[in-house]
């Protein structure tokens, strides 16, 4: 029996969850039998909300370990709440005979939080990721890029697996059209908040980029900056943001600077798959993406946009591409879109997973 692991009942407007749901359905969708854990009520003061969800672990481990039998296998997706406790169960889960397989969504040893955003809890999760899921026997990264650092940081080579980009689920109508628009245009989707997406504000500082418009999706963005090219659309949930997502590119950047992706949330490009890349992909639209992140392997393998070192360059850049370039361009992206609406990157690296399992077993 397979099983996974998963919030029920997760809905919010951020890509945040989006990713782990769609991880969910995709499991769903072959039969796999869900081990649910739930949220608590955002209203309780954050130490009543701690107590739950510490008690609400105690509780699901130990489901874990009564409903799980040898030769089992349990797919756990990486950052749960449920995690930190872990380390309490995880040797009398393995010695069921249950085959542990995680799936990393952030590796936050990594990411190290995101500067005016989200604090990192460092003890956490170097007790998570730097001992705990060397015990799982297999672990999905990003990419080569992360395997790489993983590899370095004392994983076996064996237990890792390749994700190369992650899916996104969607019913939406693709942007199929090869016509550009008139003005060269990008969007941006996501967490538009200053202090980590900074660089949307200085796309056209000091002349730059005088007729790429900017079109940007999400919260948090800064009403009162005034430029024309500038344009804030609102934000939606993440099911149906594609449909709602207008430009020739979608832009995959991070950090305060438009000169380059800097901070922890900068570095964590040279290693992460941006879920941001998947979204503009699975909607048809070629992407844009910093020639030092690890997901710039994949857009230049695939044909699916370009790589840029400096974001003062994006307009020329984009008008140094001729029709026809754009639309072998558009063409890869289509097809790539169609891959990622259907679960193929995950469903290729869980079956690797699983085959690898049933290789050391035999």
């Amino acid at each position: 029996m397979i099983y996974y692991v998963g919030i029920q009942n997760q809905i919010r407007q951020t890509a945040g969850a989006k990713a782990p749901t769609d991880i969910m359905e995709l499991c769903d969708k072959r039969g796999y039998h869900l081990l649910p854990i739930t949220l608590p009520n955002e209203k309780w003061p954050k130490i009543v909300q701690n107590i739950w969800k510490y008690k609400q672990s105690i509780k699901f481990w130990k489901s874990v370990t009564n409903i799980l039998k040898n030769g089992d296998i349990l797919i756990y997706q990486h950052p749960l709440y449920v995690g930190r406790l872990l380390h309490k169960y995880i040797n009398k889960i393995k010695s069921n005979g249950v085959n542990l397989i995680v799936l990393i969504h952030d590796l936050e040893t990594l990411r190290k939080g995101i500067e005016g955003a989200v604090n990192a809890n460092e003890s956490a999760n170097q007790k998570i990721e730097g001992s705990l899921f060397k015990k799982f026997d297999s672990v999905i990264c990003h990419n080569e890029k992360m395997k790489k650092y993983m590899i370095n940081q004392g994983y076996s080579e064996k237990q890792l697996v390749s994700l190369e980009i992650f899916d996104y689920l969607h019913d939406c109508p693709v942007k199929e059209e090869i016509q550009r628009s008139e003005n060269a245009s990008i969007c941006i989707a996501g967490n538009l908040l200053k202090t980590k997406s900074g660089y949307i504000y200085h796309i056209h500082d000091n002349g730059n980029n005088p007729e790429l418009d900017v079109n940007c999706y999400g919260l948090s963005f800064d009403t009162n900056v005034s430029n024309k090219n500038l344009i804030y659309h609102g934000s939606f949930p993440s099911a149906e943001l594609p449909r709602e997502l207008t430009s020739d590119f979608g832009l995959v950047w991070d950090g305060p600077e438009a000169s380059s992706c800097v901070g922890n949330i900068g570095e964590y490009l040279k290693y992460n798959n941006p879920h941001k890349a998947s979204l503009y992909l699975s909607s048809g639209l070629p992407i844009i993406v910093w020639d030092q992140a690890a997901i710039a392997d994949f857009v230049v393998s695939k044909k699916v946009g370009f790589t840029i070192a400096n974001l003062k360059d994006l307009q020329m850049k984009i008008d140094n591409i001729s029709e026809q370039e754009y639309e072998i361009i558009k063409k890869n992206t289509i097809e790539v879109s169609k891959l990622l609406r259907n679960g193929y990157f995950f469903y290729k690296a869980l079956d690797q997973a699983i085959s690898n399992l049933k290789n050391r077993e035999a």
